[in-house]
């Protein structure tokens, strides 16, 4: 038997290390926060009675500020769930998540602005409930399975709002206030956190 030499041992570290980075990428991203989920749907039922009291389903002096602390807190709970599993938070799969996610939010964010200019407001809450949702069943296809689950529930109360905009305060709630808090809860018991 011979001694494998200097440059075997180089070649085999360099296949481990392909191998390890293309199972991370194929890996699906486990480090999606419930307790960062039942804050984001805390958050959600807050800015839905805010909003009904200012006199609007969808007040956007009430929800962009909401979003922008939604997903600060999302990364925050995210990337405390990830040290505590010891996993790399911007693995191959979480790049993934991002990049099917990003496109999704940033049309829902252009929607609004153009709605919102068009005084076309009763869609809001359809056009947001929607989009997160398709945003969310895409992304779920590289998570655990209630991520994906939670978007179908999410497109399904979009699609509510789409044909009756009169529950739009409510389905808002139900969307962005119980789905999280929900879905959270389900990720705490199932998935560590």
């Amino acid at each position: 038997m011979s001694t494998p030499t200097r440059e075997d041992q180089q070649q085999a570290q360099e296949t481990l290390a392909y191998i390890r980075q293309t199972m991370e990428s194929a890996a699906s991203f486990t480090a999606v926060s419930g307790w960062g989920l039942v804050g984001v749907g805390t958050a959600g039922f807050l800015a839905a009675a805010a909003s009904s009291r200012l006199g609007g389903v969808a007040n956007l002096r009430v929800w962009i500020p909401t979003a922008t602390f939604a997903i600060a807190l999302s990364m925050v709970a995210n990337a405390w769930k990830a040290r505590k599993l010891d996993v790399a938070l911007w693995s191959g799969s979480f790049r993934k998540v991002v990049w099917v996610m990003a496109p999704m939010l940033a049309a829902g964010a252009l929607l609004t602005y153009g709605l919102f200019r068009a005084g076309q407001t009763a869609l809001l809450p359809a056009t947001w409930l929607l989009l997160y949702g398709a945003g969310v069943t895409a992304g779920g296809t590289l998570s655990v399975r209630a991520i994906r689950s939670m978007g179908v529930v999410l497109l399904l109360l979009g699609a509510a709002a789409l044909f009756r905009p009169i529950y739009g305060a409510v389905l808002l709630a139900a969307g962005f206030g119980a789905v999280h808090v929900i879905f959270g809860i389900v990720l705490v018991q199932r998935h560590g956190g």
